[in-house]
């Protein structure tokens, strides 16, 4: 099939999986996007599909610059090397910073670029994995969209998600009903490689126990703890002026041997995002602002509904101020955040 060409458009991962699937390799792939896991995935599908069983010692190459400087002649030297047993030579080069921070800024400088990305053989699969890409250096982005693809794998929704952990484990036998879904997404920050993890320990201990049916019992018992959830509870519990109930879940924490600064640092975190939310008002835009998932931002919009700005403010500033009283020593961590959860259901 013969090499595909341009495409100026930003491609998902579906989008990279059918070419893949339909033997459409370009010459030059660059990879971004903040689900990494993804973008690993994609790079050993590609290596599988198009690198010949044994030959990866021959034709496939693997280098992380690590944001060092790039050399204009390695690039060629390795983009010009055949390949010896499989359709191409596979050549990955990660954390360059061509497209970023290590970006040419003389003119000269690009058009050698330019002109060594466009002349990439019909041979070579040169695949580019950058962290951050910045979107303004058009003309080596263009480069690359002139003979192969830019792509970007952004975090997946949450209805991917729940489809992909239901089909991972259906393969299996396993059933997981809705709310353990939500649960597992939320435990792992909707972090695929995370949740893979999990599905994995999940898998293994049902196969060995017999288990067809989790619940949300036994999934606290083989998973990490949804800490996320937790603390969206504690804030509930302090909007209810219910301290108790705040105290048996900072407990239930710590049993779990979770760290207190990482609780209060979380929970600060959700007290900022809820003040955001309750100024916002709007989910859509509120998940594009702070990054999150559109079900994380519909939460924080329905929990701020419970909060005046004005008390989000002072329980914000209270996480502050717990957080000094430990560092200067006048309470211990446990202490502090059981005052602070004390304080917060007062305001």
């Amino acid at each position: 099939m013969a090499r595909q060409e341009k495409n100026s458009n930003w491609k998902n991962y579906a989008d990279v999986v059918a070419d893949i699937k339909n033997d459409s390799a370009s010459r030059i792939y660059l990879l971004s996007g903040e689900e990494k896991y993804l973008v690993d995935k994609t790079v050993a599908e590609m290596k599988k599909k198009w690198i010949a069983p044994g030959a990866e010692s021959l034709d496939f190459y693997l280098k992380d610059q690590a944001n060092a400087d790039m050399p204009l002649d390695e690039f060629q030297s390795l983009a010009g090397t055949p390949p010896f047993l499989s359709k191409y030579r596979m050549t990955v080069l990660r954390n360059t910073g061509l497209f970023s921070t290590k970006a040419p800024s003389q003119a000269a400088d690009i058009e050698k670029w330019k002109g060594a990305i466009s002349s990439v053989p019909e041979f070579a699969l040169v695949i580019f994995v950058e962290d951050k890409v910045d979107k303004r250096k058009k003309q080596l982005l263009d480069a690359v969209s002139g003979v192969g693809v830019l792509a970007e794998f952004s975090l997946q929704d949450e209805d991917m998600l729940a489809k992909w952990i239901k089909s991972s484990l259906a393969r299996k036998n396993i059933a997981i009903p809705a709310n353990c879904v939500s649960s597992l997404i939320s435990r792992t920050d909707s972090s695929m490689r995370m949740i893979e993890n999990e599905v994995t320990k999940i898998m293994l201990y049902c196969e060995n126990t017999g288990v067809k049916q989790l619940d949300l019992s036994l999934l606290n018992r083989l998973s990490i703890p949804d800490v996320h959830a937790s603390v969206f509870n504690m804030t509930d519990a302090i909007g209810k002026k219910q301290p108790g109930r705040a105290m048996e879940i900072l407990n239930d924490l710590i049993i779990l041997k979770e760290a207190i600064p990482k609780i209060r640092l979380m929970m600060a975190r959700h007290i900022r995002h809820l003040i955001c939310a309750k100024e916002i008002g709007n989910a859509s835009e509120i998940a594009s602002k702070l990054k999150v998932h559109p079900f994380v931002a519909r939460n924080l919009v329905s929990q701020s509904r419970g909060f005046t700005i004005q008390q989000l403010e002072k329980i914000y500033f209270l996480c502050f101020e717990s957080d000094q009283w430990v560092k200067t020593g006048k309470m211990e961590d446990r202490m502090a955040m059981e005052v602070l959860l004390s304080a917060c259901s007062q305001v």
